[in-house]
């Protein structure tokens, strides 16, 4: 009887220490952060164009390209609806950016490449006129907390500001005073 009590007592100490072993080599559990955002303080500009969406498109593509942007690349909605059965106006979503500048944010918070490369959309609506919409940058800073000491936000926000001088006749834009008039 004894020999059985001291063969148990040692089968549940080996037990017991390969039990402890795998504790102490099981890897630690990974932490997983959720966070809210606050995007009250994202501006869209949202204005119309002189052109049907695809020239619309192409106007800013070549703006974008001039201004040395890399990627302008298109997400074609209208076409990928149609592909699924599904008939939608025109939509494009514009894809673009320069890496050189867009890595400064990153370094600071590397989230920030949850928001770039930079989009721009271009629809058509049920009057058949096209709307080009974006996001103004200025979130990022509160967003990500990124201070941006080499001013990318603000090129992002006037390379952006851009568009219109690329999709808007430049005669809609010219008003004659009442004194040019008479």
């Amino acid at each position: 009887m004894k020999k059985t009590a001291l063969i148990l007592s040692l089968i549940l100490l080996m037990t017991a220490c390969k039990n402890d072993q795998t504790k102490t080599t099981k890897e630690p559990e990974k932490e997983s952060v959720e966070r809210k955002a606050d995007h009250s303080k994202t501006e869209f500009v949202l204005f119309q164009s002189d052109f049907e969406p695809k020239i619309t498109y192409q106007k800013l593509k070549g703006y974008l390209e001039e201004q040395g942007m890399y990627y302008p690349r298109i997400v074609d909605h209208k076409t990928a609806a149609k592909n699924a059965g599904v008939e939608l106006k025109p939509i494009y979503l514009m894809v673009f950016g320069n890496p050189k500048q867009a890595a400064f944010l990153m370094q600071e918070n590397p989230e920030v490449g949850m928001e770039l490369p930079l989009k721009a959309l271009i629809y058509q609506d049920n009057e058949k006129r096209t709307w080009v919409l974006y996001k103004k940058m200025d979130y990022l800073k509160d967003l990500y907390f990124v201070k941006d000491p080499n001013g990318v936000i603000e090129k992002m926000n006037k390379l952006q500001e851009g568009f219109k001088q690329a999709v808007i006749n430049p005669i809609h834009n010219t008003q004659i005073s009442d004194e040019e008039i008479q």
